[in-house]
């Protein structure tokens, strides 16, 4: 096709997708007698995965700094009518697994004044990232916690941590809002649905799909490679799973690596690309497959509740010798649109498309590649001046994840490894790496 042509194609897909968005058939409530209800697929991917490893599900963070007088009176009262209003925050799991919507759990509120450390904002950070890695039995619940860090004189620092099969990245923008409008005394209007209403029509609404899509599924991962970091020398634990690094690299040479691609080819793309030959550099190998996130908050009535709605979609691209990058660009994009059309929940995945399973080894794929929207700005705090306040990516929840978020004229990339497999001193070296390869790639 044409340049135009393609142009016109890709708007009436936007189209078509903004339409069924809009249309008033989805997600309707189901009736509540105080029984356990159906877990989403999302939900049953966290479960599973913890039942091998408690750390295979890595909490969901969110830090907000604040300054000014703040009432902690209220800020407690705001968090306890946070976790009225979304019933996955009063839920729990049995062994089924199904989830029982309790009507009221503890808001667990911490409060620590670190202000007379050598180093209130380190000391605070420190901890955060130390209460990241808490681990929340989802049989008992409540499954988040809320920490308030008096940093000095009316400077404060909020820290989230919540388990996954509670929240998602995306719910964290609602919970964020929602919060602060709580605290200004601002209404906030009824959920028409709750999550445990998604996690029942989703199941129904993907056992339509599987049949005819999981032929896609066997045929792609026959023979699939086996594990990618097989053999890797362990290192020894040290509180959180995992250790992070971050670079910042201009948005300028991405967009230089999508120039280089024939047809329309988007960050994601670019990026991924880059992973990919960065992963065939470090193990040699030329048959790869990674994970990538597909979001399925895909109707309007979804968008104000918290859940977890991500789905991990597996994509395998061969990189032959001598394949230059603009053709690898034109593959990932290709293979991309091919998993992401024939989605299906990974559980499903696992169990029906004969994938065998290794004790201690993530199914299908070892690494992920995940890129986040334009992270927009804090809600406003009566009273206070918000921002957000940066802390270290979430744990590691795979052997190596690149997490990419656009900040303004730059591009964060941020390497987090598991520490049973990489030390933090390579988990440090890679960012490096990474942005010299993007140098050189053409």
């Amino acid at each position: 096709m044409t340049v135009p042509e393609q142009a016109d194609k890709r708007r009436a897909l936007v189209a078509k997708l903004l339409a069924r968005k809009a249309a008033p058939q989805g997600v309707t409530p189901v009736p509540r007698d105080g029984g356990p209800l159906p877990c989403s697929h999302e939900q049953r991917r966290i479960w599973l995965a913890q039942q091998s490893d408690p750390a295979a599900a890595p909490n969901v963070t969110l830090g907000v700094a604040l300054s000014g007088r703040l009432d902690l009176l209220r800020l407690a009262e705001a968090f306890a009518a946070l976790i009225r209003r979304h019933e996955v925050f009063r839920t729990t799991y049995t062994e089924t697994p199904e989830q029982v919507v309790h009507g009221a759990l503890p808001a667990p509120l911490e409060y620590l004044d670190v202000s007379d450390m050598p180093d209130p904002s380190r000391a605070a950070l420190d901890l955060a990232l130390a209460r990241s890695g808490e681990r929340f039995p989802v049989g008992q619940g409540p499954l988040l916690r809320l920490t308030v860090f008096r940093v000095g004189p009316d400077e404060h620092r909020l820290f989230l941590v919540c388990h996954h099969i509670a929240a998602d990245g995306g719910s964290l923008g609602v919970v964020a809002d929602d919060l602060a409008a709580l605290y200004s005394g601002l209404p906030r209007p009824e959920l028409p649905i709750q999550y445990a209403d998604y996690a029942a029509w989703s199941v129904q609404r993907a056992e339509t799909r599987i049949a005819e899509r999981l032929p896609y599924w066997r045929d792609l991962l026959s023979g699939a490679p086996a594990p990618l970091f097989e053999g890797v020398t362990a290192h020894a634990r040290a509180g959180r799973s995992g250790a992070t690094a971050a670079i910042r690299v201009r948005r300028e040479t991405v967009d230089r690596l999508r120039r280089l691609g024939e047809g329309p080819t988007t960050p994601f793309v670019a990026l991924c690309a880059a992973y990919l030959t960065l992963l065939q550099r470090m193990t040699g190998r030329r048959d790869l497959v990674t994970g990538i996130v597909s979001a399925s908050r895909t109707r309007r009535e979804l968008e104000p509740v918290v859940g977890t709605f991500v789905n991990m979609v597996p994509l395998r691209v061969a990189l032959p010798a001598g394949q230059g990058f603009p053709a690898l660009l034109t593959k990932v994009r290709e293979a991309a649109a091919g998993a992401l059309a024939n989605e299906i929940p990974f559980d499903t995945l696992v169990s029906r498309a004969g994938v065998a399973r290794i004790p201690g080894v993530h199914p299908v794929f070892q690494t992920s590649f995940i890129h986040r929207d334009d992270p927009k700005p804090p809600p406003t705090w009566e009273g206070l001046e918000a921002r957000v306040w940066d802390h270290e990516v979430d744990d590691a929840a795979l052997d190596l994840m690149l997490t990419a978020t656009p900040r303004g004229d730059d591009y964060e990339l941020a390497f987090t490894g598991k520490l049973d497999r990489f030390s933090a001193g390579q988990v440090k070296e890679l960012p490096v790496v990474f942005r010299d390869l993007l140098e050189e790639l053409r």
